[in-house]
């Protein structure tokens, strides 16, 4: 190449030369200028700040946490408010200018440098939060609060602390129905529930689970994938792995309520609680059986125990209520018998109390501690434990207004044990069997709710929230014990267990009335004798039943069948006078013979009485 080809090249390259040296030449000049711009960038970069931090405090309290991105961005703003803050020092300290020339160049250079790199970050920043979209994200809830009674456990505190202790493992509670067991968990519960947390990462996702009495690990797991708000699935192995991948990394507590018999927790997918290190993982589990304990492998075992008589008189007093043990003199003598005679069973002490918390007529009081009197809770042997519990209980039922109100506490234990009922659905089964018969549809609905409210204030059902409710499960243990005329044999009223327990034998005798199974696949039935009384019949429908044999059946409900037709036999049940086919995909609804049932089937209360 000839001199003035590189000559050429060498003017060429002038522009660029000069576009990226001229900055460096004149950053010993602009220092303060450079600071001073970097600061405004800065003051507008913290005011974003501020604007993100106050939308994150004001979100705490509704369970949420900054986004990930958010606190990306968030990172780098400290990052480059601390090194704006370090340049404003040193150029303080460098600078003995005038007209903004300090006498040390080279240090200039390098303050103005790093000032006008921060300006110019701090600006990407400001550009970056505005393209920020979501600011926080609601978590999945560490545990959710539950109805519970203002009443504290005594054994609260300690449980709690074993609960908070670093050593993992498995908390066993255990002592026979009615004692507090269900009481204590829901408080445990709540206190896990409201016990705040430095950062997400130190939280304690709490898990309640309530068993009912054929509980097995298939219910534990479903229970679980729903609570935490997971996607369903049908492969067991997959809702296994599902629970394990989401709970390994995690703090939890497990509170399993009224286990029956021992589950394996490693099937359920609840993952090894010892060989964690840097989690804290427990379970705790409520049973009547201290050999559920060992067969569960349990640590720390709590023993609950009946009330000491300062604490039974306490509670008794409290659900009396002190205006009712003082309207009379000899009141309050007779409601300290009838608290001995409750044995320090605080379900006993509350049921019992409700029931008499109107009673101001000395003779009522009477009445009480003389029915109560041959019931001694502390003498009996294990084998009649709990049929002296259910003859406390029943104390309530019997004190109920009337025939009416009673039938209906009855039949509320046709759901399984543990289950949540919907008030319609539970108020539409009275309406069915005809224990409510008012003028209007929308009366029906008003008594019904009422009956269900007066059952709440007594304590025979428990409140669960506006549209549903519960019985526990040793009040729906007595109220069977009572529709079987108190017998230990339940064969007048069958009621199956959750859907979970699959395949039952339900054997139908010539003293059964009612067969409740609702949900329930695969069973068995068999007849024992074909002179039968059964009136209603609550179940999945399948061809083993042979309805025609059910003749003096009135009510009949099949809803959730997997049906694809209309079942003929229905058709010769004179006396049916309600029919639930809800929830079915039937391909011909009624057929032609469908009418032999206008003379069964009858209109009761604006409620149709086939449905």
């Amino acid at each position: 190449m000839d001199w003035l080809g590189c000559l050429k090249a060498i003017v060429s390259l002038l522009p660029w030369v000069d576009s990226k040296a001229t900055p460096h030449v004149v950053y010993p000049f602009k220092v303060g200028s450079n600071v001073n711009d970097m600061k405004e960038a800065i003051d507008r970069l913290i005011d974003l700040k501020k604007d993100v931090e106050i939308e994150i405090e004001e979100a705490k309290p509704v369970n949420s946490t900054p986004t990930n991105q958010i606190q990306g961005w968030l990172s780098r703003v400290q990052t480059i408010e601390t090194e704006s803050t370090d340049i404003v020092k040193k150029y303080q300290h460098l600078c003995r200018c005038i007209w903004d020339i300090s006498p040390n160049l080279c240090s200039n250079y390098k303050i103005s440098k790093r000032a006008a790199e921060n300006r110019d970050k701090a600006t990407v920043l400001c550009e970056e939060k505005s393209s920020i979209n979501q600011v926080i994200m609601t978590l999945r809830p560490q545990g959710q609060e539950m109805p519970a009674s203002s009443s504290k456990s005594s054994y609260l505190e300690s449980v709690l602390q074993d609960v908070k202790t670093d050593v993992n493992g498995i908390i066993g509670i255990w002592g026979m129905g009615g004692v507090g067991k269900t009481h204590l968990l829901e408080q445990i519960n709540n206190a896990l529930c409201k016990e705040p947390s430095k950062d997400l990462a130190s939280k304690v996702l709490v898990v309640h689970v309530e068993c009912p009495k054929e509980c097995n690990e298939e219910y534990i797991r479903d229970r679980i994938i729903e609570k935490l708000g997971m996607s369903k699935s049908n492969d067991m192995a997959v809702k296994k792995d599902n629970i394990y991948n989401f709970l390994k990394e995690k703090n939890f507590v497990i509170l399993l309520d009224n286990l029956w018999r021992s589950v394996n927790l490693n099937t359920i997918g609840i993952p090894e609680l010892k060989e964690a290190v840097t989690y804290k993982r427990k379970v705790v589990m409520t049973t009547r059986l201290e050999k559920v304990c060992r067969a569960m492998g349990v640590e720390k075992k709590v023993k609950l125990d009946i009330l000491e008589w300062e604490a039974a008189w306490s509670l008794f007093e409290k659900n009396v209520s002190k205006e009712t043990i003082d309207s009379h003199p000899e009141i309050r003598k007779c409601a300290m018998d009838v608290a001995k005679k409750l044995g320090g069973l605080p379900l006993a002490l509350i049921t019992v109390g409700k029931a008499m918390c109107d009673k101001e007529d000395l003779k009522e009081w009477e009445v009480a501690v003389k029915q109560l009197k041959q019931i001694r809770l502390r003498d009996v042997e294990l084998s009649d434990e709990y049929t002296s519990v259910f003859k406390m209980l029943s104390f309530s039922y019997d004190s109920l207004k009337n025939e009416k109100l009673k039938q209906c506490f009855l039949h509320c234990s046709l759901w399984p044990e543990g289950s949540i009922i919907v008030k319609d659905d539970l108020v539409q089964l009275w309406m069915g069997l005809g224990m409510i018969d008012m003028p209007t549809l929308a009366d029906d609905y008003d008594v019904g709710y009422s009956y269900i409210g007066t059952l709440q204030t007594v304590s025979l059902l428990e409140i669960v929230d506006n549209n549903t409710t519960k019985m526990h499960d040793v009040i729906h243990d007595m109220a069977l014990w009572i529709a079987n005329d108190k017998k230990e044999v339940m064969n007048k009223w069958i009621v199956g267990a959750s859907a979970y327990e699959r395949g039952q034998q339900i054997v139908i005798s010539s003293d059964t009335e009612i067969v409740s199974v609702l949900h329930q696949e695969g069973n068995s039935f068999s007849i024992a004798d074909n002179s039968t009384k059964l009136v209603t019949f609550r179940g999945i429908y399948n061809e083993g039943i042979q309805l025609e044999l059910f003749s003096k059946l009135t009510f009949l409900d099949l809803s959730w069948s997997t049906l694809k037709d209309f079942p003929v036999e229905i058709c010769n049940l004179m006396h049916l006078q309600f029919l639930n086919l809800s929830y079915l995909f039937i391909r011909l609804l009624f057929p032609e013979k469908i009418g032999n049932l206008t003379v069964g089937i009858q209109r009761n209360s604006g409620w149709p009485a086939a449905r």
